[in-house]
């Protein structure tokens, strides 16, 4: 058990069984916690049950008596318990956009947090906030509704720095590493699941609190699972790092390089394109509720639709492999023949039919919140199982194949933060869409659409060739070298044949040039 708290140099340190351990271990804390606020329509249909917040209902009627039926609280108490107002909706809406400001906003911290302080701390610092927003979930009451702000606070960057952390175990298969960070990247969408099965299970009878406990105790195995995972980073190749941490001046290199990442044509495309397809999805999220509201006939109906929404989000499951398959299926196919940075602009073109799949299923979701039939919503929740698992397991595989390795948690930070200040907009989307409902969807369609530009600039092979020259592993410091190898050295040559008894291989002026 020498592997226990230990940080292994290289790949070749973890044997077969342990590198299948720690990955079945991400698996697992991915699935259960690293996106429980994503199935916020599930938890909104219990608090509304537990009374949380209903008491802006009942101030509504009072400040506007003359609204149509006034006594259909009373009258209907069990449903509109259920149901809410446009009052307590608002402010649903709000702690849903918080949750994904907060999900996000750190996640540049996290970023740096994973690259200098390592996997143990980040872990830790995660599984542990997740828990203590179980708790604070357990206290949430009619009489105790603030609560909610820090369970969602809580369970929003918790999940996501466990999210984050797992992203590593990719690196455990060189080989298989689009598929295994798909699977990572994308699987994170079924942990809002656990939402769907504490309204089960607070329908079913047991109390509140008691539910809410019982995933608090389970979400801490994060944090005594650690020990046994590499203590700072999953070595990026078996060849070891490769990186020496004292010399400063190649650190300074390094940070310089990582902002002329962040600030190149495809990180800002994609940028574009990740927010675009992430706020479609949150938006579906966010208006669910209200949405089914004004069409659903009863209080089963509305229950029945919130749990096919945790239902939908258990079955992202089934989804999750396939967009890393996909893309490793399309690199193997497109990569024949072809080596260096031909390879490289082959894996990045694997990624397009993928990225438009996700776009087209994002744009038909948002569609569907246009219309009042039960069959949008069958039509809504099939477009969420197949965009929410497949944004990221696109978008990080995107990353990790465009920028060099030793980049990908500051990208991946840098661009989480950056998403997250859009992330406002969510909240004046909902309140906006209250009263202007056709013009604010079909500039939010329209502006769907113009994400195509991401995967369209892929097509481009030329650009890819030349931004992609510079970091290839064949432009090393052997071009300022001349070695027999040295295209300008060949037997051809006219003034370095072999037989120039002052030009040989041997020769000490031919070091340098």
């Amino acid at each position: 058990m020498g592997w226990i708290c230990s940080q292994p140099q290289s790949l070749d340190e973890i044997s077969r069984a342990q590198r299948w351990f720690i990955f079945l271990v991400g698996v697992a804390e991915t699935v259960l916690w690293s996106g429980n606020v994503f199935g916020w329509a599930s938890l909104v249909h219990v608090m509304k049950m537990r009374g949380v917040y209903e008491d802006l209902c009942l101030q509504d009627l009072t400040h506007n008596p003359t609204q149509p039926n006034p006594t259909h609280l009373i009258i209907h108490h069990d449903f509109q318990s259920a149901g809410g107002c446009e009052a307590q909706d608002k402010v649903y809406a709000l702690l849903y956009t918080i949750a994904c400001v907060v999900y996000s906003l750190p996640g540049v911290l996290v970023g740096y947090a994973l690259h200098h302080f390592g996997l143990v701390f980040t872990r830790v610092l995660g599984g542990g906030m997740v828990c203590v927003g179980f708790i604070f979930l357990a206290l949430t009451s009619a009489a105790t509704p603030n609560y909610l702000w820090g369970a969602t606070i809580m369970l929003a960057v918790g999940g996501n720095a466990v999210r984050l952390s797992c992203l590593q175990f990719a690196n455990l298969f060189p080989v298989g590493r689009n598929s295994a960070m798909a699977i990572i990247s994308g699987i994170y969408t079924s942990s809002a699941g656990v939402f769907m099965l504490l309204q089960a299970m607070y329908e079913a009878g047991i109390r509140w609190d008691w539910c809410c406990l019982v995933f608090a105790a389970a979400s801490s195995f994060v944090v005594f699972l650690t020990p046994l995972i590499p203590r700072h980073h999953i070595p990026y190749t078996s060849e070891g790092v490769g990186k020496d941490d004292d010399d400063e001046e190649e650190e300074e290199e390094e940070e310089k390089s990582v902002k002329s990442s962040i600030l190149s044509l495809s990180s800002l495309l994609h940028a574009y394109w990740l927010f675009i397809n992430l706020f479609g999805s949150a938006l579906f999220v966010t208006h669910f509720n209200a949405w089914i509201n004004k069409f659903v006939h009863s209080r089963d109906e509305l229950s029945m639709f919130s749990r096919y929404f945790g239902l939908a989000n258990i079955f992202c499951v089934l989804v999750t492999p396939i967009p890393g398959l996909s893309i490793d299926l399309f690199s193997y196919w497109l990569k024949k023949g072809k080596s260096g940075t031909q390879a490289q602009v082959a894996t990045l073109q694997a990624m397009i039919a993928p990225m438009f799949v996700v776009s087209a299923s994002v744009i038909m979701q948002t569609a569907m919140l246009l219309l009042r039939t039960p069959g949008a919503v069958y039509v809504g929740l099939v477009g969420l199982i197949i965009n929410r698992p497949s944004v990221h397991a696109v978008g990080n595989p995107f990353i990790r194949a465009r920028y060099p390795a030793s980049h990908f948690n500051r990208l991946l930070g840098f661009q989480n933060s950056a998403l997250a200040m859009l992330a406002f907009l969510q909240y004046f989307h909902f309140t906006w869409a209250q009263h202007h409902e056709s013009l604010t969807f079909g500039l939010t369609l329209t502006a769907m659409i113009l994400s195509l530009a991401h995967p369209l600039h892929l097509l481009s092979t030329s650009y890819l060739t030349r931004v992609l020259t510079p970091a290839s592993p064949h432009l090393t410091s052997a071009s300022s070298h001349l070695t027999p190898a040295s295209p300008h050295l060949t037997p051809a040559s006219p003034h370095l044949t072999p037989a120039s008894p002052h030009l040989t291989p041997a020769s000490p002026h031919l070091t340098h040039q």
